[in-house]
């Protein structure tokens, strides 16, 4: 094993074939493990007091921690041993001791959270389908075999896309789990999903849009989830981002919507253009809300309603069609018909906060500001066109010309 005085920059540049143990000459017992795919974690070897066991313990991750943190957390490491106590012995008991709810709970936390704006999406699944069958077994005694039981019965159900989505995030739990050391190997691992992912493809047709618009009113439904089902028909953003509207997010006066980056998906603040119709309905639930600045417009029993709230609507009170729908399909839709009455596919990109295509790389972070009159525009075509369909009438297209820039 080599040793050398650590440093910062060799730390950051050192590669290997095999994964290798560098010893740190500056502290003792202190060891830098790299591995041939870039990971380099931090451990103190030391030897057991009463049987002279070799034992190793994990303090941390680089470049999470630093070569000086590392030192530091060593010394406090060794101090411990020298006082009687043995780190790999006390991590491994609490590792031992935690159960699959304490592990979703700390993921929850610890990692989703910090990184996932669906966050909430991965503790309802943990929480639903997850924690009532091995909530209360060992982390480390979870086998194979559990996993497959969750998914397979959600399987059975007839609900295979739901059952892959509950692989994932047992799957990404248990990765992050040895990541951090809260366990040595995962038991996700190699399961094949019960179902291929399908990507869906469901434009609504008008007389489809149609009886969905009409039936909001009779739908048995909470008025703030179906002034929700409307603004995802008149803005086409997603569902997330309509639930969690906030009344400092909204101008009336200049009849904007503006979507802070921490809520949008590709992590742009995005202005949505309220047409006279989607500003009637955000007036409304500002009436309806608190006054605070970041108090919710769209609620129920007091609480926010969420994304997944209304997908399970869609699917308990407004599947009237012959063919099934969800709220993502009305997004597609609005996109689809904006681009049947004639508003310009960079436009409609612009309206949905899409960055692909015409917007991507330079050229489309150049022209992001330069379509706010065609934006508004094309909202407020849109909104004459969805009256139109939803009232029966006869609409009217007038295709959209492209507006010179200097």
């Amino acid at each position: 094993m080599p040793r050398k005085t650590l440093t910062t920059r060799f730390i950051e540049t050192v590669k290997v074939e095999t994964r290798t143990d560098f010893w740190d000459d500056l502290m003792k017992g202190l060891v830098l493990r790299v591995s041939p795919t870039g990971v380099k974690a931090w451990t103190v070897v030391y030897t057991r007091e009463g049987d002279g066991e070799k034992r190793r313990v994990t303090l941390g991750k680089f470049p999470a921690l630093s070569l000086e943190k590392a030192r530091r957390k060593a010394l406090d490491a060794v101090a411990a041993i020298s006082d009687g106590h043995d780190p790999a012995g006390d991590k491994r008991a609490r590792r031992d001791a935690m159960t699959v709810a304490d592990l979703s709970e700390l993921y929850v936390e610890r990692y989703a959270k910090r990184n996932k704006k669906s966050w909430r999406e991965d503790e309802r699944v943990l929480r639903v389908d997850v924690l009532p069958v091995i909530g209360r077994t060992k982390a480390v005694a979870v086998k194979r075999r559990n996993i497959l039981d969750i998914i397979d019965a959600k399987a059975e159900t007839g609900a295979l896309t739901q059952s892959t989505h509950i692989l994932a995030v047992v799957r990404k739990m248990f990765g992050w789990a040895v990541d951090e050391d809260y366990l040595e190997v995962s038991p996700a691992v190699g399961i094949r999903p019960r179902a291929k992912p399908v990507k869906r493809d469901r434009v609504l047709s008008a007389a489809e849009v149609r009886a969905i618009w009409q039936a909001l009113p009779d739908a048995a439904l909470n008025p703030a989830t179906a002034d929700v089902f409307r603004l995802l028909f008149l803005t086409g953003q997603r569902s997330g981002e309509v639930c969690g509207m906030r009344r400092g997010e909204v101008d009336p006066d200049a009849a904007t919507w503006t979507i802070p980056g921490e809520r949008t998906k590709n992590g742009l603040t995005h202005i949505v253009y309220l047409s006279p119709a989607a500003l009637a309905i955000v007036e409304r639930a500002m009436d309806r809300a608190d006054d605070e600045r970041d108090a919710a417009l769209f609620t129920r029993t007091g609480e926010p309603i969420e994304s997944n709230a209304i997908a399970k609507a869609a699917k308990l009170k407004l599947q009237i069609l012959d063919e099934r729908w969800t709220p993502h399909d009305i997004r597609r839709t609005a996109a689809t018909m904006m681009a049947d009455i004639g508003i310009l596919p960079h436009v409609v990109e612009a309206v949905l906060n899409h960055i692909s295509g015409f917007r991507a790389g330079v050229a489309g972070v150049y022209n992001r500001a330069r379509y706010e009159p065609e934006r508004r525009r094309a909202l407020d075509m849109w909104a004459e066109h969805l009256e139109a369909i939803t009232s029966g009438q006869k609409a009217v297209v007038v295709p959209m010309r492209a507006e010179a820039h200097a």
